[in-house]
């Protein structure tokens, strides 16, 4: 099963990118996985409201969506799981062949609610807000940390 994250934001600082591509290269020893940025909507500082800037950076992750992905957007409000409880869904996704999961991250304001809705489930990574480029990270980490709990590999605790 081909893992793709596709996140709004370009330009990671340079610890953080070399965290990306440690845990993109430990994933990959497990399954093929991508991560593909695109660029954040420029926002008017005078608007309040962010609903065009959301919609712009979704009709460019839209675009790169692919047809027969199964989506999980990351967003507060979804679901809080354990480690092994992702493992276990990402398991389920596996036995039921799925061939390619597509994870989405937002922005500083995070998804369009046209792209949440896109989602079997919603992943959350708790009620705290992070830095949408760490997410990158955390998400890796712990697709990297399922993998690991599923192959019996001793990484997990």
């Amino acid at each position: 099963m081909k893992l793709l994250i596709l996140a709004v934001g370009r330009g990671m600082p340079a610890p953080v990118r070399e965290l990306v591509r440690d845990y993109q290269q430990r994933l990959g020893r497990f399954q093929p996985v991508e991560l593909i940025e695109v660029a954040e909507a420029k926002r008017d500082p005078a608007e309040k409201n962010p609903a065009r800037a959301l919609g712009d950076e979704a009709l460019r992750l839209r675009r790169l969506l692919p047809k027969a992905a199964t989506i999980i957007p990351l967003d507060s409000r979804g679901d809080t799981l354990s480690s092994t409880e992702l493992a276990q869904r990402m398991q389920r996704l596996r036995e039921a062949s799925i061939r390619e999961v597509c994870f989405l991250i937002g922005g500083p304001d995070g998804l369009d609610p046209e792209l949440l809705g896109l989602g079997s489930w919603r992943l959350s990574f708790g009620p705290m807000t992070f830095p949408h480029m760490l997410m990158r990270v955390l998400l890796l980490e712990q697709l990297f940390r399922a993998a690991t709990i599923l192959q019996g590999v001793p990484y997990h605790r």
